[in-house]
C-alpha cells in the first residue's frame, strides 16, 4: 500500500493551552467557586472568570496597561 502526504498543517499554540491545563490541574476555578459561590443566573462562575486574568499573567507577565502608577 502506498501513502502520499499532500499537505501538512502545523499549529503552534504556545503558552495559553499550557497555562489553562496548569490552572485546571490546580483546580483554581473549583477552589474559587467553593470559596465564593455564584448565583444560578450567572453565565460564568467566579472561578471561570478568575482563570482568565490568571492565565494572562502566567503567559504574558508584562502589565496589560502601561502607565505611571497610582495617582498618575
Amino acid at each position: 500500500m502506498e501513502c502520499v502526504v499532500s499537505a501538512v498543517v502545523e499549529n503552534r499554540l504556545g503558552a495559553p493551552p499550557v497555562a489553562a491545563e496548569f490552572l485546571r490541574r490546580l483546580d483554581v476555578a473549583g477552589t474559587v467557586d467553593r470559596l465564593c459561590p455564584g448565583r444560578d443566573i450567572a453565565h460564568l462562575t467566579h472561578g471561570q472568570v478568575i482563570e482568565t486574568p490568571a492565565s494572562h499573567r502566567l503567559t504574558a507577565p508584562a502589565p496589560a496597561v502601561a502607565g505611571g502608577g497610582l495617582g498618575a
